[in-house]
């Protein structure tokens, strides 16, 4: 080989080295604390009619960011601290990850928690495939059925949501605009 084209190899092997440095250099990981947060981006209802019954669909959309990036649950986790119940039998907060709390307009025009029998919390799934902890962020969107009937007739509702990561550390609570059920 002759001693140019050596000197050419190796000048073009150091610029593609001292880029690679450069651009590795410049990306950092966000720094976000390892309590997750979320702020509401969308609210979302459609009626729908089909034979089973009519209901409305309620999906919201929040943003989130974490830290460490133990945001949702497999199916399979089960045991403490995600088991359904606790051991004196009442639920346990922790099997679920996504808290869901409608709250329906008042004719004083104040927004007021409804109480159903059944909750609308509910999990949702693991949003990294790997165990390492590494910083996330995205948008999170939960889908409700609200059978006929749930809400009155033309009622302004909103709703307060909040996640859990893994850890239990619980996120800021977000108010989501109103929306009118026909």
């Amino acid at each position: 080989m002759a001693p140019t084209s050596t000197f050419r190899l190796v000048r073009s092997s150091a610029l593609i080295i001292g880029c690679g440095l450069l651009l590795n250099a410049c990306i950092t990981p966000p720094d976000y604390p390892d309590t997750p947060s979320i702020e509401f981006k969308d609210i979302k209802a459609v009626r729908k009619s089909p034979v089973t019954g009519t209901y409305d669909s309620v999906a919201v959309t929040v943003s989130f960011k974490d830290g460490d990036g133990d945001l949702g649950l497999d199916p399979t986790d089960t045991i403490p601290p995600y088991n359904q119940y606790n051991a004196d039998g009442t639920e346990n907060r922790f099997y679920n990850n996504y808290f869901f709390q409608p709250l329906l307009k008042g004719e004083d025009g104040v927004f007021r928690p409804l109480d159903f029998a059944f909750p609308y919390n509910s999990r949702y799934p693991r949003l990294t495939t790997t165990e390492r902890n590494e910083p996330i962020k995205g948008d999170l969107t939960f889908s409700q059925l609200f059978f006929r009937g749930s809400f009155p007739a033309g009622a302004e509702v909103r709703f307060e949501v909040t996640i859990v990561d893994r850890a239990l550390h619980e996120s800021n609570k977000v108010m989501t605009s109103s929306i009118i059920i026909p």
